[in-house]
This record gives structure tokens, C-alpha cells and sequence, in this order.
């Protein structure tokens, strides 16, 4: 038989080879760990960084949890940049967001500085679960996509963010735009 007939025969019988491995079905399949979640990057560097009542950053939440497992606590601020009406946020159709940690002598590590077009951000501080240390929750809302970032911080300057969920929504409808605190 000529060469180019066998290389032929050689290629047919390869291409009918049978799989003898077993399926995986969706059970089988390994989990990813719960760290590997995609990273983000949530500083935009153009807007500055704010302290929470400074000048015109009038909305502001805080908590304290020890978050670098040092044993003393560290304030987590969110603060939206907003003017107050009879004591009320007077929400625009887009305010900058931002979050920091402050560390006990005082030094900010901010994890969060975002202008929302229509959105919200509140932000959780997770509970420490079987020995680990607290985290920062964030919940991003906006008219088209939700986000839920979690903020591990390891000290000063050290802060790693993970992309837990995102979610592209339908921005039409009576439910398109998220509730303004």
C-alpha cells in the first residue's frame, strides 16, 4: 500500500479512538478554592483621597473590627461626597464613593474611590469565621451590574480586593435603580 494510504488509515482509526475516561458531571467537578476569586483594582486615582466629613463628604458609615488579626481594632469609613438637606443626604444622579481603613496610629489605607452614575455603595464588615480575620464586604449597586467585593487587609498599604460576585442586570423597569440610603 502506498505511504500517503496508510498515513490515511492511521488518521481514520485516530479519529474513531473512544474516550475510555468516564464524564464529569457538575458534581464532579472541583470546586475553585474560595481565594481564587478574580482580583479588582477599586482606587480611581483621579479622584482624591477624602476623609470622611471633610468639605462636602457628608454621608458617612463606620465600624470597627480588628481586620490584620494584630488585636487592636481598625475603623473601616465609607463616605459618599453629598450635601445634606434638614440632615438628609441630597442624593445627585452620581456621587463619588469611598472606602478606608484607618489603622490605630491614624493611617488610612483607602480601598475604594469610585464616582456611581445612579448607585449605591454599603459596605459590611464579615465576621470572623473559624480563625480567620474579619473582611470588608462591598456591595456595589448600580442600574446595570451588581458587585460584591470582598477587602482582605493585612496592614497598612497591604490590601488584597476579590471579585465575589458580579452580575449584569436589565436597566429598564420600575426596579432598574438601586435605593439611595
Amino acid at each position: 500500500m502506498p505511504k500517503i494510504g496508510w498515513a490515511g488509515i492511521t488518521l481514520l482509526l485516530g479519529a474513531c479512538a473512544v474516550d475510555s475516561r468516564p464524564p464529569q458531571s457538575a458534581d464532579s467537578v472541583p470546586a475553585a478554592p474560595a481565594d481564587s476569586a478574580p482580583a479588582a483594582q477599586l482606587v480611581d486615582s483621579a479622584i482624591p483621597a477624602a476623609v470622611a466629613g471633610a468639605e462636602g463628604w457628608n454621608y458617612q458609615q463606620s465600624a470597627g473590627a480588628d481586620l490584620d488579626g494584630d488585636g487592636q481594632a481598625e475603623r473601616v469609613v465609607l463616605t459618599a461626597r453629598v450635601e445634606l438637606y434638614r440632615g438628609r443626604p441630597a442624593w445627585d444622579d452620581g456621587q463619588p464613593w469611598q472606602v478606608y481603613i484607618e489603622a490605630p496610629d491614624g493611617g488610612r489605607t483607602y480601598v475604594y474611590a469610585q464616582r456611581l452614575q445612579l448607585g449605591t455603595l454599603t459596605m459590611r464588615v464579615g465576621s470572623n469565621e473559624a480563625g480567620q480575620r474579619s473582611t470588608v464586604v462591598l456591595l456595589e449597586q448600580l442600574p446595570d451590574r451588581i458587585s460584591l467585593f470582598e477587602v482582605s487587609y493585612g496592614g497598612p498599604g497591604r490590601v488584597t480586593v476579590a471579585v465575589r460576585y458580579q452580575r449584569l442586570l436589565d436597566p429598564t423597569g420600575e426596579t432598574a435603580s438601586p435605593k439611595l440610603p
